[in-house]
């Protein structure tokens, strides 16, 4: 059986329509593969709150691991937190570094996308961006990041090596201080450890400051511990004062400003906790996931012992 030949043919008004939208369709992806290579990359965003000499310090560190970054500071309580962080997220950071703990309970919520490392956050359990303090792997997908909680038992260690066991330890607090009521707490169950006696005493304002620093030493503190938290600025002045004229022995936890008057001074060294978050801010820019990522605590100290205030003391009848 013979198959009929049928010649094909071509239209040729149709072929050279195909010519041309194949043309122009690939025209059209060349355009696009040569903006997408000339397009910037978004910008490193570091958002902060509050802004404090210890941010300060700690972006000093993160810009000796990855350069000048952007900086963006919020007051801790406002409305004008969420509106900045709006702002902040229309630019498309290719990463957020979020430092401070107000700072991480704005971005948790809101920011689900971008890749977030946070720092200078003491519980981030609390902030929605974390949920177990015993699976630091299971956290938000896209946020990874650094505790760094007060270096309370660091100073009562060392202040026990220093000053011996069996020392009334005085602290003063503000309970409208989250972060000073919660060291409050863990100084009255962790102090007995060390062989340290541990009496508190409350205070919400100035006026009320030196009366309660009084009872302290009534009640038998021959130490007063400055925790760092916000509210101890207040009082701190006063208590180094005591400090440097022999009325009280003082450990300060207090990160800034002067410490002169305290016998031992354990304080977070900020600008090397900044280090630690751009060495982890690489890695995810690298291309590693956040949420590969478990969080760590860390707690870089810095440790100073006033040997002048030392002898002094021990010319008193032993400096215990």
């Amino acid at each position: 059986m013979k198959i009929p030949f049928r010649p094909i043919t071509f239209n040729r008004k149709s072929t050279t329509e195909n010519r041309k939208l194949l043309l122009a369709a690939l025209l059209a992806a060349l355009a696009l593969i040569l903006s997408g290579c000339g397009r910037q990359p978004g910008p490193i965003i570091v958002f902060g709150s509050p802004d404090s000499p210890r941010l300060r310090q700690s972006v000093a560190g993160l810009e000796a691991r990855l350069g000048a970054v952007e900086v963006v500071c919020v007051a801790e309580f406002g409305p004008q937190g969420k509106e900045t962080l709006r702002r902040l997220r229309e630019k498309r950071p290719r990463l957020l570094v979020v430092l401070g703990t107000p700072a991480l309970m704005l971005v948790a919520p809101a920011e689900k996308k971008i890749p977030v490392v946070f720092g200078l956050v003491a519980d981030p359990y609390f902030t929605g961006a974390a949920y177990l303090p015993d699976h630091p792997e299971i956290h938000q997908e896209n946020v990874t990041g650094i505790a760094s909680p007060p270096p309370l038992n660091a100073a009562l260690q060392h202040g026990a090596g220093l000053l011996g066991k069996g020392v009334t330890w005085g602290l003063l607090y503000d309970p409208t201080d989250g972060v000073a009521a919660d060291l409050a707490r863990q100084f009255l169950k962790e102090a007995p450890r060390f062989g340290i006696k541990p009496l508190t005493e409350t205070s919400t304002g100035a006026a009320t400051d030196g009366p309660a620093l009084e009872r302290l030493l009534k009640r038998g503190a021959r130490v007063i511990y400055l925790p760092p938290a916000a509210s101890a600025a207040r009082y701190a002045p006063q208590v180094l004062d005591w400090g440097r004229q022999m009325k009280v022995k003082v450990v300060s936890g207090y990160p800034e400003g002067s410490h002169a008057g305290a016998l031992l001074w354990v304080a977070l060294d900020y600008r090397r906790l900044g280090e630690d978050v751009g060495d982890l801010a690489r890695r995810v820019l690298a291309g590693e996931p956040p949420q590969a990522i478990p969080l760590t605590a860390q707690t870089p100290l810095k440790v100073e012992v006033d040997e002048t205030l030392v002898r002094k003391w021990s010319g008193y009848p032993g400096i215990h």
